[in-house]
């Protein structure tokens, strides 16, 4: 059994939403395992999905190069120590640099790449230098670039602060598809929608066969548990009606027993309900687990989420209209979403 400790409690509480004691349950439940009390939160109804990252948050930014073909484009994080440099003009002009530099040269390696304005230096030996200057440990945490293959265009987003940032890249059937002016707003929606509604996959069939599975065993423990917390609250009510009703038979107290009479009748006929309802939902928990599992695609895969700005389309239906539009098939291959903080600063 892992220890659990003050942090222990608090990294499951950061990561779920789940208040501190649930989350000591749940670890005391799970013997420490964090994903397994993570799963009992979820279970259990408590915990909210993805409400936070379990990984260690650091300061920084993100910086971002789009080609102006439209063709590629680079992400790059910044970490710093607090939050007061990552606003600093010097850290900021330092991102811009770095980014450019992976944009000309490419991702790989970047750190040893030779510095672009003095080719007899390395890129790591200059941010060693503006360690120095800035007066905080600096670390380029990741770096990522996106090239469109054949015709398509890649767009990019950096929400307010430079916190998070989005590529995604868009297919089409032509170059004059490609560098339609729908498109280009589409791709950049689709970036601003991504920020807003953190999916995870572009459509359900980039979804693992594992992570189908375990969304359907949490549906079904989920589905199970909430009846039985509906018939255990039913029975909790009948017995607190009881015992009020013996303290007022021994007081003699006609119109509180009268009163309390109905009250547990009305009581036992919910509880018989609630058992009526989890025995339907256990003889039809095949549509059920479909439904939640649904529902998990809803929120993960972008196609099927709700438009941020027009909640009653899907982002599907949206593509379809922009194909018809501009008269050739859009499709969107694949985006990626950075937040500083999402990997741990060394």
């Amino acid at each position: 059994m892992s220890a659990i400790t003050a942090q222990t409690v608090n990294d499951l509480r950061q990561r779920t939403g789940a208040g501190l004691m649930d989350c000591k349950k749940a670890l005391t439940e799970a013997n420490g395992d964090m994903e397994k009390a993570v799963e009992i939160l979820r279970i259990k109804g408590i915990a909210t999905r993805n409400k936070k990252a379990d990984r260690k948050a650091s300061e920084g930014m993100i910086a971002v190069q789009v080609d102006a073909s439209g063709t590629s484009a680079t992400l790059l994080e910044l970490n710093c120590e607090t939050d007061f440099v990552a606003k600093n003009e010097a850290f900021v002009a330092l991102a811009k640099d770095l980014v450019g530099q992976a944009s000309r040269n490419g991702v790989d390696n970047l750190l040893d790449q030779p510095y672009h304005a003095d080719a007899s230096r390395k890129v790591n030996d200059f941010l060693n230098d503006q360690v120095t200057k800035i007066g905080e440990n600096l670390k380029v945490s990741r770096v990522l670039k996106f090239a469109a293959s054949g015709n398509g265009r890649v767009s990019a987003y950096v929400h307010t602060g430079a916190k998070i940032a989005v590529l995604i890249e868009l297919s089409t059937k032509s170059a004059a598809g490609a560098s339609h002016a729908d498109v280009a707003d589409f791709a950049r929606q689709m970036a601003m929608q991504v920020v807003a509604n953190n999916g995870r996959f572009v459509r359900r069939e980039e979804v693992s066969a594992e992570v189908v599975a375990k969304e359907r065993e949490i549906a079904l423990e989920f589905t199970k548990s909430e009846a039985d917390k509906a018939i255990e609250e039913c029975k909790r009510v009948i017995e607190d009606y009881k015992g009020q009703l013996v303290e007022q038979q021994a007081a003699q107290n006609a119109e509180a027993i009268a009163e309390l009479e109905k009250r547990i009748v009305v009581a036992e006929k919910q509880f018989v309900a609630s058992e009526a309802r989890k025995k339907a939902q256990l003889s039809n928990i095949e549509k059920i687990i479909s439904g939640r599992v649904d529902k998990y695609f809803a929120d993960v895969c972008l196609l099927e989420q709700s438009f941020f700005r027009d909640p009653d389309k899907k982002v599907s239906q949206l593509l379809a209209e922009l194909s018809k539009k501009v008269g050739e098939e859009v499709s969107i291959v694949r985006f990626t979403r950075f937040q500083v903080g999402e990997t741990a600063a060394e």
